[in-house]
């Protein structure tokens, strides 16, 4: 490359001093490669002066951002990324947003609270958030009173007023103390669950958790993982695990079973159903069996006595028979 530069420059030496010059088939042939070189020389040319162009453009900006200023002669130049202000650490919000949506976070399921808090429900109590404060206490004084909640029962309140409260039976229902279970899905069906909960109706809570110990049935081991989680919020709720009965049971279908083929011999196939259920408890406390013993004894009593025979007198032998 040097050796064709420097003849190139010796040939335009010639036509300087002579005034003509006529190049030999070498000489062309050499000078044809002379334009691509002075090109590529151009070119390196041109991209530095672009640069000084850029290093003059940033100088006057910075000159224009200290004369913008009022103090701009005392203060010394300063570029405009050192006047910003520091950014705000970012929260979990900002860091959410700034995600693109194409990009998932993960989150660990023991860290999630919403998932954590629709799991595991913090338990209440439905006389407190049912109820103003002075049914609260009158409700209170009555069960403490009689053992439950009476109908029409007079209570009379420390600075001498008395007051009376009724309530409709599903009201009393849902103010005795109870526990609600539900289930997962459960890979079983309804036949085969519905005979088992039967055994545990009107159950002490305890004997139910042994009876399904012992039981032989698959559906068994999670109803028992049941009835030990209704244990733990009994204990929860400062009730007595000792006076929890199962008062209700039921069973039904999921929805969406799994189906797949059944390959049997000679070309012949079928398809296996499996079914999914969902099974609920509802747990109470003795206070609910002291009621229920008192309202079959009101109703036996207040039951109108039968009597067979009419107001008149008798005549003749009274026979044993009806006569119609």
């Amino acid at each position: 490359m040097l050796g064709i530069l420097k003849q190139a420059t010796k040939s335009v030496q010639l036509i300087g001093r002579a005034g003509c010059f006529v190049p030999s088939s070498q000489n062309l042939t050499r000078l044809s490669r002379l334009p691509i070189i002075l090109q590529s020389v151009r070119t390196y040319a041109s991209e530095a002066k672009i640069n000084d162009k850029k290093v003059d453009t940033t100088k006057k900006e910075e000159e224009s951002d200290s004369s913008s200023s009022l103090f701009g002669s005392l203060t010394p130049n300063v570029s405009t990324k050192d006047q910003l202000v520091k950014e705000k650490p970012k929260s979990e919000k900002d860091e959410l947003e700034d995600t693109t949506p194409g990009e998932i976070s993960y989150v660990a399921p023991k860290d999630d609270k919403k998932l954590q808090e629709y799991l595991h429900p913090k338990p209440y109590k439905t006389v407190n958030s049912l109820l103003s404060p002075l049914k609260r206490r009158l409700y209170l004084d009555n069960v403490k009173k009689n053992g439950f909640f009476k109908n029409g029962d007079r209570i009379k309140l420390p600075d001498g007023s008395v007051y009376s409260m009724k309530l409709t039976r599903e009201v009393i229902e849902a103010l005795e103390p109870s526990i609600y279970l539900r289930s997962w899905r459960m890979k079983s069906s309804v036949k085969k669950t519905n005979p088992v909960l039967r055994a545990l109706k009107n159950l002490p809570l305890k004997k139910a958790i042994t009876q399904l110990h012992f039981m032989q049935k698959k559906v068994a081991r999670e109803l028992a993982e049941m009835l030990e989680r209704g244990l733990k919020d009994a204990e929860s709720m400062k009730y007595d695990p000792n006076k929890i009965y199962v008062a209700e049971s039921w069973v039904h279908f999921d929805g969406s079973p799994l189906k797949r083929v059944e390959c049997k011999g000679r070309g012949r196939s079928g398809i296996i159903v499996q079914r999914f259920v969902s099974v609920r408890f509802l747990l109470k406390t003795n206070q609910t069996l002291k009621r229920l013993k008192y309202e079959e004894n009101a109703r036996k009593n207040n039951k109108p006595v039968k009597s067979f025979l009419t107001g008149q007198s008798l005549r003749g032998p009274v026979s044993p028979f009806y006569k119609w």
